[in-house]
């Protein structure tokens, strides 16, 4: 008897169909024997089969978004009394605009930054648009816009417009809602340069792309004159506006290359190279690229304190405080010793010169622009901060116990205002507050319902977002999830990988294993 032969699977000619990439989050590559391949974690599988996509879905990565996001997430942040969002927006791979929703809540145990939404903007991405996004997404997961206390957003007329932006709108669902210009943006904001110091910063832009960018032979040999002088650094960085730390980086890059710089020019022909030649060699305009230098470290000091996951209001508001003394200090250091600008110090001693007057008008300019910025029109007083930070030196009877009213209507202002006096006189929960931090103090230290009113108005102060630095670095996971080889991802998938990517939540590997029958061969 004859048996047919069994065919080998690449002769089965099976086809991948698309609805499989919303289904399992699998796409096929565009190449020669390509398999199809998972989006999330990039393994392959021997055959298109419906089957073993949904086997390895199922097997791996519904286990581990179950894990890392589970139910109780959703209940924990329906049972809060009030949540702040943090919101941002930018393009994928494919320039669909993406917007980033993070909310901040306390569970009655900690406080929570988690991705509430990753919400595609097809269209314009105006005020209106994003309301109606929003609250459409909210009342689909039955949550409460408004529980929404506070939004913090980078200043965009869609965010912030006085008509027709997103807080406007949700203002007219909670009045007592604040809302917040992202304070590592006011910061960068306030360092806004001159004329005379924009057009250094601009030629030495144009310096690093000239030899970075001209041409990719010049890039080589400009690095193989850094190796073979064994230079401290081994290439210029390139400066990117949408990079905070951006512009000190690039300046201090190019004072510690200038004599290789130097070299490397004076062999270049070109009338460009000339001309930046002359820009290097000239002291006095190398004074401001060396100041500026000094001046952005401190700048780029404080901007890494305002970076990171789950500071509080207090702790940006107080680093941006030290900030503003410590620019008195440096107005005076400017024209005294230069201690806090050592390069500067060592520049003008080498070649015997005095600090040009613009640089004290810059340190003064920008002392002028924080105090116009973390001033006026503050949304929360420095009394609400000082209550929050130390709560025993704040006046019970103050202002701004009023104010704590207006932010919390249901708040008993009378009541507040004799805890504070209670809290006062309680040598114990003064000793205790040395020894913890300000969430701490107000989450395990401070007792209920003794002091109910009082640790309330904390936890709402503490739930509020100071920054959307959250948001940003989430688009660096977006970018890493959604790269150019997987731009097919769908915006759902992407939302439900970024959510992964950023969750606070720790799977319980041990609940996961006991639900999950293994299955033997034999």
């Amino acid at each position: 008897m004859a048996f047919a032969k069994k065919r080998k699977v690449d002769q089965e000619n099976r086809q991948f169909k698309s609805d499989w990439i919303e289904q399992f989050c699998f796409i096929l590559p565009d190449r020669a024997n390509a398999k199809p391949t998972c989006l999330i974690c990039m393994k392959t599988v021997a055959v298109s089969k419906a089957e073993n996509l949904r086997r390895h879905f199922n097997a791996v990565h519904a286990a581990s978004f179950n894990a890392s996001y589970p139910s109780k997430s959703d209940q924990h942040l329906k049972n809060a009394d009030s949540i702040s969002l943090a919101i941002d927006s930018s393009c994928d791979r494919t320039d669909m605009e993406q917007l980033a929703v993070f909310v901040r809540f306390f569970d009655g145990k900690t406080f929570r930054e988690e991705l509430l939404c990753l919400l595609p903007l097809p269209g314009h991405a105006t005020g209106e648009v994003i309301f109606n996004e929003l609250t459409q997404f909210f009342e689909k997961h039955g949550l409460n816009v408004r529980k929404i206390v506070s939004v913090v957003t980078d200043g965009a007329p869609s965010m912030v417009g006085r008509h027709k932006g997103l807080v406007s709108r949700l203002s007219a669902v909670n009045p007592a809602l604040q809302s917040f210009h992202c304070i590592i943006h006011k910061s960068v904001l306030c360092a806004k340069l001159s004329e005379e110091m924009r057009e250094v910063m601009d030629t030495v832009t144009r310096l690093v792309n000239f030899v970075r960018e001209s041409s990719s032979l010049q890039h080589r040999l400009f690095r193989a004159l850094l190796e073979d002088v064994s230079a401290e650094h081994k290439d210029l960085l390139l400066h990117n506006n949408v990079r905070w730390l951006s512009k000190g980086r690039v300046l201090e890059r190019v004072c510690d290359l200038r004599d290789e710089l130097l070299s490397f020019l004076s062999s270049l022909q070109s009338k460009k190279a000339q001309d930046f030649h002359s820009f290097l060699s000239d002291n006095k305009v190398m004074a401001d690229v060396i100041f500026l230098c000094d001046i952005m470290s401190h700048l780029n000091h404080l901007n890494l304190q305002l970076q990171g996951k789950n500071h509080t209001v207090a702790d940006m508001y107080e680093a941006v405080d030290a900030f503003r003394s410590k620019l008195t200090l440096l107005e005076k250091d400017i024209q005294g010793r230069k201690l806090h600008f050592p390069r500067l110090r060592e520049h003008c001693e080498k070649n015997e010169m005095q600090e040009d007057p613009a640089m004290r008008d810059f340190v003064l300019s920008l002392a002028e622009n924080f105090r116009e910025r973390f001033e006026s029109s503050p949304k929360l007083s420095c009394d609400i901060l000082l209550f929050l930070r130390q709560p025993f030196s704040v006046s019970a009877d103050g202002e701004w116990t009023a104010e704590a009213k207006r932010l919390v209507p249901s708040l008993d202002e009378a009541a507040l205002q004799m805890e504070v006096l209670e809290m006062a006189a309680t040598d114990l929960l003064k000793a205790q507050h040395k020894d913890v931090g300000v969430s701490d103090f107000w989450i395990n230290v401070v007792p209920q319902p003794r002091f109910q009113n009082t640790r309330a108005f904390a936890v709402l102060l503490l739930t509020m977002f100071p920054s959307t630095y959250i948001c940003e670095s989430s688009f660096s996971s977006m970018n890493a999830i959604k790269s150019q080889d997987r731009n097919r991802l769908s915006n759902t998938h992407l939302g439900q990988c970024l959510r992964i990517a950023t969750t606070e939540y720790k799977p319980d590997i041990r609940k996961i294993a006991s639900s999950r029958r293994s299955h033997f061969s034999h």
